[in-house]
């Protein structure tokens, strides 16, 4: 399962390059390039108060099949949608906004929870 998330990680990283060189083209490197900053300074800013070690702590508690409050949850989403618009290319940056809104990173939760009971056997 690990392999296959990596592949996959990988994919979408390369799609998203590609669509930033198309969008280089058509916009030009000065909008591309200003954008792009300004998605990694906004991500920044967020990011000057976060614990990162949270997605470390998430990922241990998950592992051992523990209960992980839902308020945890969502800061290890809101540090996935600032790392996410760090990372060059739109689609990352389209991701990590869609996780930073309040109202769309409600319903990923919800699916994490879902996934989440799957896996440890809850009902």
């Amino acid at each position: 399962m690990g392999w296959f998330a990596g592949a996959f990680g990988l994919g979408v990283l390369f799609l998203d390059l590609a669509f930033l060189l198309v969008l280089t083209k058509g916009f030009g490197l000065f909008w591309v390039v200003v954008t792009q900053s300004l998605g990694a300074a906004v991500a920044l800013w967020l990011l000057r108060n976060k614990d990162l070690n949270l997605l470390f702590f998430l990922q241990i508690e998950y592992e051992k099949g523990e209960a992980i409050v839902s308020e945890l949850w969502e800061d290890g989403l809101v540090l996935i949608g600032c790392l996410s618009l760090l990372l060059p290319g739109f689609l990352s940056d389209l991701l990590g906004i869609l996780i930073l809104l309040p109202h769309t990173r409600l319903p990923v939760m919800a699916f994490l929870r879902q996934i989440s009971r799957g896996f440890t056997g809850d009902v």
